[in-house]
Order: structure tokens, then C-alpha cells, then sequence
């Protein structure tokens, strides 16, 4: 599963992959779905989870600054609130297009 194009609208993704299908994921979604310790927890090795307090999401939170590739397998969102420490798989993403 790979990315040929991506482009960022107002309110949603669209990525298009190289097998020609297209998804459309909407930033809300996106960003309550961040798969980032913080936002989901995290395990430690003796399997108790820690989970930040949660962070209050004003409008810019859900808009995007900028993407970036992280190797062959998912994005980093930048959000225009800061936040970018989720990596979004392709799987991931998938997941959530098809909802």
C-alpha cells in the first residue's frame, strides 16, 4: 500500500494511491483518531498504561499546517495547534477512510 498523491482541503484529506483508489478522510476524524502516546497511551513493560490528561482542541486543532512522509509506511500530520507527534500508518489511514 503506497501514496501517490495527497492533497489538503479545508475540512478533509484526500489521497489518492497507486493502485488509483481514492479516500477522503475528514480532519476531525484525523485528529481524534491521533495515534500519538499522548492522545491513546502508552504501555509500559510491566503493562500499565499512561495516557495524557487530553489536550483542548480550539478550531485550530483540527487543520492542517503541513505533512510529512515518515519512511514508506505513514505520515506526520502537523496540526496548526503544534501537535505532530502522531504517526499515521497507510494502514491506519485506510482504516479510518473506509470507517
Amino acid at each position: 500500500m503506497a501514496i501517490e498523491k495527497i492533497n489538503i482541503f479545508t475540512n478533509e484529506l484526500a489521497i489518492k494511491w497507486v493502485n488509483q483508489e481514492e479516500s477522503f478522510i475528514q480532519n476531525v476524524c484525523l485528529r481524534d483518531a491521533c495515534p500519538c502516546a499522548f492522545c491513546v497511551g502508552e504501555t509500559d513493560v510491566f503493562g500499565n498504561k499512561y495516557i495524557g490528561e487530553g489536550i483542548q482542541k480550539s478550531d485550530d486543532a483540527y487543520k492542517i499546517n503541513k505533512i510529512e512522509y515518515v519512511g514508506h509506511y505513514a505520515l506526520q500530520i502537523f496540526w496548526r495547534d503544534h501537535h505532530n507527534s502522531g504517526i499515521y500508518t497507510f494502514e491506519l489511514l485506510k482504516k479510518l477512510a473506509d470507517g
